[in-house]
């Protein structure tokens, strides 16, 4: 969703201190950074606009100017996933967020949770009234997509990250591509996706197809949704078991993050980071998509969230960035599951 040491190098550089930082705090610091890789964006303020080929594939900073997030592990992290639909020529933060996704990591726990947002969501923008949720970037950038999310959630986001189609492709070719377990086939003609079912390793090619594939989802968006999440669940175990059995794979991850990312980090700190990675269980990451129904505005096809899902959720993830079983929404997928199994 891109290069480890692209998210440990930005990620670092937020957490910076004068100290040594402490293990669990490293531990924190590049759970999230290796979330953000995951979802090929970058957290935090953008540097202002600029043409898609002119940008580094990633970028990451903090969420709010003076804000310092919590990052000994008492508290949870909060991470705005956001992919921009800009073509080369076009600016990145000027275009829609058609990829948007909180994730939450609970650092004592080692856990994560995933929450997608319908691209038509209906929601309030803050200072622009009523609208899809992907319109917010177009008029307010990445930080107006955050201030609407927390509006919605009552959730305070620490860190934002943003990618765009080649940025991200970019990124999974460079770590030799992402072990996806596809749980049903994805044809879709439009997305130009291909992809069987099982295990197997997408290329950056495939893993963008796979990740904007709706048009043979039953469900949509909502669908497609489910399954960028999965993506980003995928990268976290992927880098896990590589670390497991080589730990000098690290030096992989973080080579293609100094490749792709504009960052003055030490790269001894880059490496801090990197090694403490595998304190996530990317095997119970819990990955959802907010449930709604479709609807008009006018003569706008939206979505209409399902009010009480999104409270009971939010309510959830702001304690401790898990969701209570009773909470977790359906699946999306689930039929297409069921039919493949």
């Amino acid at each position: 969703m891109w290069g480890l040491g692209a998210t440990c190098s930005l990620w670092a550089g937020l957490t910076e201190r004068p100290t040594t930082p402490a293990p669990r705090r490293r531990a924190t610091t590049l759970a999230t950074l290796l979330v953000a890789w995951l979802a090929g964006t970058a957290l935090g303020t953008s540097p202002g606009t600029a043409p898609a080929a002119a940008r580094p594939i990633m970028q990451l900073e903090q969420a709010h100017a003076g804000y310092v997030p919590t990052l000994d592990g008492s508290e949870p992290i909060f991470v705005l996933l956001l992919g921009s639909d800009a073509r080369p020529g076009e600016e990145i933060d000027g275009q829609r967020a058609d990829s948007i996704h909180l994730v939450g990591i609970n650092p004592e726990k080692g856990r994560v949770s995933i929450l997608g947002f319908p691209r038509d969501s209906y929601v309030s923008i803050p200072g622009y009234g009523m609208d899809k949720i992907n319109a917010a970037m177009t008029v307010g950038g990445p930080d107006l997509v955050v201030e609407t999310v927390e509006g919605m959630t009552g959730i305070t986001i620490d860190y934002w990250a943003l990618t765009w189609f080649e940025g991200f492709e970019a990124m999974v070719n460079d770590v030799d591509g992402i072990t996806v377990d596809v749980p049903f086939p994805v044809y879709d003609t439009y997305a130009h996706a291909k992809i069987d079912a099982g295990v197997q390793t997408l290329n950056g090619r495939e893993a963008l197809a796979f990740a904007r594939a709706r048009h043979a989802l039953p469900q949509g968006d909502f669908g497609r949704s489910e399954n960028q999440g999965l993506l980003i669940a995928s990268t976290l175990a992927q880098f896990k078991k590589q670390f497991r059995k080589d730990p000098s794979r690290v030096f992989d991850y973080v080579g293609a993050g100094l490749r792709n990312i504009r960052t003055d980090v030490p790269f001894d700190q880059v490496l801090a980071l990197a090694f403490t990675a595998s304190t996530l269980n990317a095997n119970k990451a819990q990955n959802m998509v907010l449930p709604g129904s479709t609807g008009m505005a006018g003569d706008t096809s939206v979505v209409n969230l399902d009010q009480a899902a999104l409270q009971a959720i939010s309510a959830d993830m702001a304690d401790d960035a898990i969701v209570k079983k009773d909470n977790v929404p359906p699946s999306p997928n689930a039929a297409l599951v069921e039919d493949d199994g």
